[in-house]
């Protein structure tokens, strides 16, 4: 029988847990979020945040698509322990994402010219 801790590591793999909800239920999951810019007729996607630092973004970003093509057009980021969510168009956080993936390799490079 697996324990709590086990299921939450093994459901953060990545630095996060996505979840599929109905739109019409963000409201009552999340009652602080402004839905007025979001799609909320359709499925929404939840992504829960434990640590930022830990975030693998190649891997979300890959979520996010499957999730796109699945016909999600809502996403709520909800960063546990902290009290903060926040709704927005899944394809604007998948550029979110991607364009933070891309500065992060591009650190990474000038990183090491500049060791070199």
């Amino acid at each position: 029988m697996k324990t709590e801790s086990t299921q939450k590591k093994q459901g953060l793999r990545g630095g996060f847990k996505a979840e599929r909800e109905f739109g019409f239920q963000i409201a009552d999951r999340f009652p602080q979020l402004d839905l007025t810019e979001v799609d909320i007729e359709g499925a929404a996607l939840i992504v829960h945040i434990d640590n930022p630092r830990t975030l693998n973004l190649s891997q979300l970003s890959r979520v996010l698509i499957g999730a796109a093509r699945g016909g999600v057009k809502t996403a709520v980021i909800d960063f546990q322990g902290r009290n903060m969510a926040a709704a927005l168009p899944l394809f604007n956080l998948w550029a979110l994402v991607d364009e933070n993936s891309e500065l992060k390799k591009l650190l990474r490079v000038e990183s090491l010219v500049r060791a070199a």
